[in-house]
């Protein structure tokens, strides 16, 4: 009888100066072990009763606190989260092999000065498509000098026709009814006609500029 109890006392004694500390979980379980290591995302440990077995080891996110044989409590505060920057819009392109981010742009940016539009296509980031803005661009800009060439035309034609004309008619009331020569009827008749087929070719050019800037738009923005 003496012999058990004797190795009982023994036993106990073995366990009691073995280093004992408990790991308590978030999940409201403990665990009495021998901490062997804490770094700063996880805590490795062996079973009590197996200090020559193999190691474990577990995230310190799970722990909620340690109690060590000396009675030393270490308490684990999850660490906050950082927040993260806000997502920025992006306009991806049709072109599965890329993703560019740019911003779209409108008919009213279409209509800006030519230098404008060429820094506009030059940071354009489909290289591949470039080159065919930069051809709308050429276009665009032949039909606006040709537009603005039109109107000038129009405009001085319309302005000697109209001249021509006051001018005819001083002239049939100098004579007081009489007979004017039709030569000076004949040039305000002209120069009108050219006014008139200068001013339809201008609002031709305007329809086809406008055209072609809706083209440039959707391209740009495919």
């Amino acid at each position: 009888m003496r012999v058990i109890k004797l190795s009982l006392l023994c036993l106990l004694f073995s366990f009691s100066g073995k280093a004992q500390d408990t790991l308590f979980f978030k999940y409201k379980q403990k665990l009495v072990v021998i901490v062997k290591e804490v770094s700063p995302t996880e805590i490795q440990y062996k079973k009590l009763e197996l200090p020559d077995g193999p190691m474990y080891i577990v995230s310190k996110n799970d722990i909620d606190k340690i109690v060590y044989k000396n009675g030393y409590t270490d308490v684990f505060k999850q660490a906050p989260e950082e927040p993260k920057a806000p997502e920025s819009f992006v306009v991806y392109n049709n072109n599965p092999e890329e993703n560019l981010n740019y911003e779209k742009i409108t008919y009213q940016d279409a209509k800006a000065r030519h230098y404008r539009l060429v820094s506009l296509v030059d940071r354009h980031p489909d290289v591949k498509r470039r080159d065919n803005l930069k051809i709308d661009l050429k276009t665009m800009r032949n039909l606006k000098k040709h537009q603005g060439g039109t109107r000038t035309m129009a405009i001085v034609f319309g302005g000697v026709a109209i001249g021509g004309v006051a001018m005819y008619s001083l002239m049939s009331a100098a004579s007081y009814g009489g007979i004017v020569d039709p030569v000076f009827a004949m040039q305000p008749m002209i120069f009108g006609a050219l006014g008139l087929g200068f001013g339809v070719g201008s609002i031709a050019l305007t329809v086809k500029l406008n055209e072609k800037r809706k083209e440039f738009v959707n391209r740009y923005n495919e």
